[in-house]
């Protein structure tokens, strides 16, 4: 009941925080829309208006999703499967599916073997793949590393990337993210670390 207690608390800090910048952009942009004359003004204004509808859209429904995942804990079935093999096959998908983004696997074939829920993973990383496409101009790179490995290195995982750090935290693990710089271009690092099962 205390973690449960100490989850909502947490919830509501959440929402409120993600909340608080979209309301504050479509109060402002109506009070300034009853005050404005000329038209293309008045049009720039419905526009953030209506951009920070879609993302408080967008928040809705990632923390519905993110409840309904929640709910599928309590039932979901924990097998044995190789990571290794999944990450790989997923990414191999993901490449067929997109010609705008050069999506690769870089990791062993198999031999991490983990005791969870395989189609959870690759929903997990369908939403990392996902956000990386959003981030990452056309023709850029995408890579899915797979690597014994743990490091300190934290940051911020937004409100966009909560069911990521839910599927984590069911397989025992953690979410990192952290800005890097290779070979000239500035990007961003998620890691995911999930302890590996003995075989």
């Amino acid at each position: 009941l205390q973690s449960y207690n100490l989850y909502l608390e947490s919830f509501s800090r959440r929402l409120s925080h993600e909340l608080k910048t979209p309301v504050a952009v479509v109060r402002s942009s109506l009070e300034n829309l009853a005050h404005s004359q000329p038209e293309t003004e008045r049009r720039e204004y419905l526009e953030r208006a209506s951009a920070a509808t879609e993302r408080l859209r967008r928040i809705l429904t990632s923390m519905s999703e993110a409840a309904r995942l929640e709910q599928s804990f309590d039932q979901a079935d924990k097998e044995p499967f190789d990571l290794a093999e999944v990450a790989s096959q997923a990414c191999a998908a993901y490449q067929q599916l997109d010609d705008r983004h050069r999506i690769h696997y870089q990791g062993p074939p198999n031999g991490c073997p983990l005791l969870g829920n395989p189609e959870m993973l690759v929903q997990m990383l369908d939403k990392l793949v996902d956000n990386a496409r959003d981030f990452t101009p056309e023709q850029g790179n995408i890579e899915v590393r797979l690597q014994h490995r743990t490091d300190k290195a934290e940051g911020h995982l937004g409100q966009g990337l909560l069911i990521v750090r839910l599927i984590a935290d069911y397989h025992g693990g953690k979410v990192e993210a952290f800005n890097q710089h290779h070979n000239g271009i500035d990007g961003v690092c998620f890691r995911v670390i999930i302890p590996v099962q003995p075989a």
